[in-house]
């Protein structure tokens, strides 16, 4: 699979993340933050990123 490559960046993402905007305050103000790192470093580890 061929790298996306911008002026500054070279990136190969696979994850898209959505957080509507509406709501996002309220969403964002629990343990949501924490999980959401977790996980993140759960697949960096994995992938060895």
């Amino acid at each position: 699979m061929a790298l996306n490559r911008t002026y500054h960046n070279v990136y190969d993402s696979h994850y898209h993340l959505v957080f509507p905007v509406k709501y996002r305050k309220s969403l964002l103000t629990n343990e949501i933050p924490l999980a959401i790192a977790q996980i993140a470093q759960e697949i960096a580890l994995r992938y060895d990123l």
